[in-house]
């Protein structure tokens, strides 16, 4: 069961819709929060569905809220796009639902106009990088040309796992085009420096200004918490172990 409760239908320019739920490094979801909050995006829908996970979440005032996602929309004053901004507490818990809701958000993003669809995730290394790369994929050959000129990577394999994927995947049934934007992550932590160059590189793609003085902020703890790790990793290879040849292929995968 999916139940998406709109609480007003806004009538939008050529809207884009932008998603980023959470997934390793809470990438995406950092990324649109962060959106959210500096363009002052107004909430238009909530998403409740059976197969969220079995849980609620404890507010700061005591009370407790039943897990849900959010969709939010953005009037430009000079960009040819407004924006749908979907974001929540948690992707579904089965692959099914995966599907189902990924259909059900395109659906009403088509109806409402929107023709592209960016979703910002994490792409998962293993390891920690000081600057991190923002790698990218389409669904048509000409936004990869395109995706060039903002010195992103290029993925030729792999695969985009869950609603940030599928997003993307299902817009070309939707008759939408797609584009992923990963930053690249360790997987181990919050990583709010990936968070950070995926939305640059948004921004720089939609000519938006958006002040990044929060995110650097949560990005400078995200660097202490690696440097902490670091040192603690460094300080466990002085010791003597007693195990076999340390294996050194690289543990890169994508979600």
């Amino acid at each position: 069961m999916i139940n998406i409760r709109l609480l007003e239908e806004p009538d939008l320019k050529d809207p884009i819709l932008i998603c980023g739920l959470p997934g390793s490094g809470f990438v995406g979801k950092l990324a649109l929060e962060h959106l959210i909050n500096e363009l002052g995006a107004k909430l238009f829908g909530v998403i409740y569905s059976y197969d969220f996970p079995p849980q609620v979440i404890i507010q700061p005032d005591g009370t407790v809220d039943i897990i849900k996602n959010e969709l939010y929309y953005w009037r430009s004053k000079d960009s040819a796009n407004d924006l749908i901004l979907y974001t929540g507490d948690s992707q579904p818990i089965t692959p099914d639902a995966d599907y189902e809701v990924a259909d059900k958000i395109l659906e009403l993003a088509r109806k409402m106009g929107a023709k592209k669809v960016y979703a910002l995730a994490a792409y998962i290394t293993g390891g920690f990088v000081k600057i991190p790369r923002v790698f990218a994929a389409a669904t048509e050959t000409t936004i990869v040309d395109d995706l060039k000129k903002y010195g992103v990577v290029l993925m030729t394999e792999g695969s985009i796992t869950g609603m940030n994927g599928l997003l993307v995947g299902l817009a070309k049934i939707h008759d939408m085009q797609g584009i992923s934007l990963l930053g690249e992550t360790s997987g181990y932590i919050i990583d709010a420096n990936a968070s950070k160059v995926v939305l640059e590189v948004f921004a720089k793609m939609m000519n938006l200004k958006i002040d990044m003085t929060t995110l650097d902020q949560r990005a400078k703890s995200t660097e202490a918490v690696v440097k902490t790790l670091d040192q603690l990793r460094h300080g466990q290879e002085e010791q003597p172990v007693e195990s076999g040849p340390k294996d050194d292929r690289d543990l890169g995968y994508i979600s």
